[in-house]
């Protein structure tokens, strides 16, 4: 008799490399990503919190460096390193696109690539306070990583690499996706913004069908429509 294959099961995660909850979400679902292993097929998708190119008001800046405080008091060590400087040194990012370009172009050159890319870009924006949506500061990071650099400027310099993000992002938000980092599990949990590992593991053995359904977090988690 031929063995059936347990089914792999997928995860979404929604995220912008500008998001400090992003980064620490990272963190966390690195932890799965190890104690899972083939069992799940991770699949990251861009989703920009800035979408137009404009300079964020004195507001934004407040509200956007207050987000990084709140961050900063999660137990991962990463947390005490991140800094406001992003948006509170003078130059702050006008839009997300740029640096969601840089990952999808780097993606094409493999999956590691791509992550090798996303943290630095992290390490850069979030700890370090560097506007990462600048092309010289995306270029230097590229190349410091290893990326090819013929194919990785070709990419992001495309308009369909561009395109592809805003496309994601219009799909995200009519399924329900509201903010990052948000977690799709097995096509039927959405799980919205940062939780603990012990919440997102909770998920995926019980979409994976070895436990009872999770125990519901309110209106931040609900089912995929």
């Amino acid at each position: 008799m031929k063995t059936l294959l347990p089914k792999t099961l997928q995860i979404t995660v929604y995220q912008d490399v500008l998001c400090a909850w992003c980064y620490i979400a990272d963190m966390r679902l690195e932890t799965l990503r190890h104690e899972f292993g083939d069992a799940v097929r991770w699949r990251v998708r861009p989703y920009p919190l800035r979408v137009q190119d404009t300079l964020p008001s004195e507001r934004e800046l407040r509200g956007l460096s207050e987000e990084v405080k709140r961050a900063s008091h999660e137990p991962e060590p990463v947390a005490r390193l991140l800094s406001t400087d992003l948006w509170l040194g003078g130059d702050p990012p006008r839009s997300s696109l740029p640096g969601l370009a840089a990952l999808e172009a780097a993606r094409l050159q493999g999956p590691q690539a791509r992550a090798f890319m996303a943290r630095a870009m992290q390490r850069a924006a979030l700890e370090q306070g560097v506007n990462v949506s600048r092309p010289d500061v995306v270029f230097e990071l590229a190349s410091r990583v290893g990326l090819a650099m013929n194919d990785f400027s070709a990419a992001f310099h495309s308009e369909e690499t561009r395109r592809l993000i805003l496309d994601e992002h219009r799909l995200a938000s009519s399924r329900g996706v509201r903010g990052v980092p948000t977690v799709i599990i097995g096509g039927r949990w959405m799980v919205c913004g940062l939780r603990e590992v012990s919440e997102y593991r909770e998920h995926i053995l019980a979409c994976m069908g070895k436990m009872v359904t999770p125990r519901s977090g309110g209106s931040s988690e609900r089912l995929v429509h």
